[in-house]
């Protein structure tokens, strides 16, 4: 099982490691819902070094890049970033990634550790019919850690990171933390105001222990997978292998937005544009429960009516702030829309549910 730069510091810690996507990670420290609830009202410190980190640099890393990912990198100015997906050639979402503009010809492309080597292989399967190219896996390099919550911004001034107020949503400043050189990005996956860190990963045990005793004062406490998956779906983000995957489109996934047809071509275009014009068959739906329960992955979504199975939940948990269950699952157009109805079979009974606007938690300005 794979372990990142900070197994030891996580086992200081006391933290519960788990095997997630062949990756020995803390689920949580001092329990789910009070590191979820140290994220929404102070800050958390996530380790994300799991993630995959690939460099693609060279003066033709544009023009592949472009072929190879659904959103317009040509409009990301350097030093910023955006969400885009790799698709096949049917449309299906190989994975869903964050790119990096580091330099003009230089791209971080951070993907999902359960993808890394796919994402990898097929990249370099690609680079035949590019030029100017080149592909590198840094994620043994690198270590990757996200500082969420309201607090995030003052720890890290109190850090030394200057330039921080000024930082819009999905840009980066290279800057020292601890000594150490780093690439910080407003990214995240929980909703909160956050950072997320990238630093050589020699480095990110110094780093991590100094983040938490700085920000001790501000409540920063280090939190697991369990509390990022209750955040990031509080915010309707999608997780691949649940809510998104190589059987499913960004059109599918209401993801249409990070999909640009009037840049050219790219994988997958054809059947994307085509989906798009004519309307997709099923649409992912987000729902709360009207009564007191927990939805869970795999629960059978039902029709009001007839009570007939019409998709299934692929995301789903009770919200501490919402005090309510919520979740996420592809159920046919007709039945997508704000304030449709449906059922969830939860252990044999029909819960009640209706269609929400995504996200289901809007944070405060």
């Amino acid at each position: 099982m794979n372990r990142t730069p900070l197994y030891e510091a996580h086992r200081a810690g006391g933290g519960k490691l788990v095997e997630f996507a062949g990756w020995e990670m803390p689920i949580q420290y001092t329990g789910v819902v009070d590191e979820y609830h140290s994220v929404r009202s102070r800050a958390g410190l996530f380790d994300v070094s799991h993630m995959g980190r690939l460099q693609v640099a060279g003066s033709g890393s544009l023009a592949f890049l472009q072929r190879m990912t659904t959103n317009d990198l040509a409009r990301l100015p350097v030093g910023q970033a955006h969400y885009s997906m790799v698709c096949n050639p049917d449309g299906g979402i190989k994975d869903d990634i964050f790119v990096y503009r580091v330099k003009e010809n230089e791209f971080l492309l951070c993907v999902n550790a359960s993808n890394r080597e796919k994402i990898l292989a097929w990249l370099r399967d690609h680079l035949a019919g590019a030029s100017r190219c080149t592909v590198q896996d840094r994620s043994s390099e690198l270590a990757q850690l996200a500082l969420q919550g309201p607090a995030s911004r003052t720890i890290l001034e109190k850090a030394g990171i200057t330039g921080l107020a000024s930082l819009k949503p999905r840009h980066c400043l290279k800057a020292a933390l601890s000594g150490v050189p780093c690439l910080i990005t407003r990214t995240g996956y929980t909703g909160e105001l956050g950072y997320e860190l990238y630093l050589q990963a020699d480095a990110a045990p110094r780093v991590w222990n100094d983040l938490l005793e700085t920000g001790r004062s501000e409540g920063l406490k280090p939190a697991g997978l369990g509390a990022r998956d209750l955040l990031r779906l509080e915010m309707a983000y999608l997780l691949y292998g649940n809510d998104i995957g190589e059987e499913t489109t960004p059109i599918e996934a209401g993801a249409q937005w990070v999909v640009s047809f009037d840049k050219g071509d790219f994988v997958g275009r054809e059947r994307l544009a085509r989906q798009y014009a004519e309307g997709p068959a099923r649409r992912l739906a987000a729902f709360e429960l009207v009564e007191k329960a927990v939805p869970r992955r795999g629960c059978k979504i039902l029709e009001r009516s007839g009570g007939l199975p019409i998709g299934e939940v692929t995301s789903g948990n009770f919200s501490p702030l919402l005090q309510k269950g919520i979740g996420l699952g592809y159920v046919p157009l007709t039945c997508a829309g704000i304030g449709s109805t449906f059922a969830i079979d939860i252990r044999g009974k029909s819960m009640p549910a209706v269609v929400v606007q995504p996200p289901f938690y809007k944070r405060k300005p």
